[in-house]
């Protein structure tokens, strides 16, 4: 009997030991969730850098495929009348010029002015290895909901033009702005859906817009690109480098 107390007395002894040791042993860290991918970033605009712009995307536009980089001078008259260069962005617009071709006539003066190299591009134009390529899209959301690309110009008053705005760095892979949801759709009137993975700029155009309403949203383009610059500047943010940006405005 006294061998049996014993032995139950050791057992209890043993069991609160192993309790105690386990309940001094540090509890599991839980597994750390991987970071999250850095959001969309816009390229910064640089002075050390030719700023590039293009006709922004309206509907009904049919452009020739971008010829790859090419270390060639690029000819602002490939295609259609000569277009503005940087000797000569002063030149007054066409009076018949749609609303694409005055905004980036106007981007053009406005970059001009705020003191950056500029340069026309054109759909036919080679693709330069260097610089910060301004376009867009001129679009408009239907009563469906679903968002179509849209040419601003005489007709009918309607719902405001949204004028998606984005800028890239030509050194890195350029991602489009939108897509067809429908890839077999016909280009004109077909809905669109803008890229998650790319930044842009969000302005308002009225739906025939005269050319000083063109000039106008073409200086707040101007005017929130350089906002952003000189916000990213004093963030360390920026420069020639164009490093991964943390500020992206949707």
């Amino acid at each position: 009997m006294r061998a049996a107390i014993l032995a139950a007395a050791f057992l209890l002894i043993a069991f609160l030991g192993a309790r105690d040791a386990a309940a001094q042993e540090p509890a599991a860290k839980p597994a750390e969730a991987a970071a999250p991918d850095p959001p969309p970033h816009i390229a910064y605009l640089d002075k050390e850098k030719t700023i590039y712009v293009t006709d922004f995307a309206a509907a009904g536009d049919s452009p020739a495929p971008i010829a790859p980089p090419n270390s060639g001078p690029i000819d602002p008259g490939s295609i259609g009348s000569p277009r503005p260069n940087a000797s000569d962005v002063d030149a007054p617009p066409l009076a018949n010029a749609g609303a694409n071709r005055v905004l980036s006539d106007d981007l053009l003066r406005g970059f001009k002015k705020a003191g950056y190299k500029v340069k026309y591009l054109g759909p036919r134009d080679p693709i330069p290895e260097d610089g910060i390529l301004v376009s867009g899209a001129f679009t408009q959301t239907g009563k469906d909901g679903v968002l179509r690309l849209i040419s601003p110009g005489p007709g009918p008053a309607g719902a405001d033009v949204q004028l998606y705005v984005t800028t890239g760095n030509l050194l890195r892979t350029r991602r489009a702005l939108y897509e067809p949801i429908d890839k077999n759709a016909n280009s004109a009137g077909a809905p669109i859906r803008l890229n998650p993975e790319v930044a842009r700029l969000k302005f308002s155009v009225p739906a025939n817009p005269d050319p000083k309403a063109v000039k106008k949203v073409a200086e707040q383009i101007v005017a929130e690109l350089q906002r952003l610059t000189l916000q990213a500047a004093a963030q360390g943010l920026s420069g020639s480098g164009d490093p991964i940006n943390q500020y992206a405005k949707p």
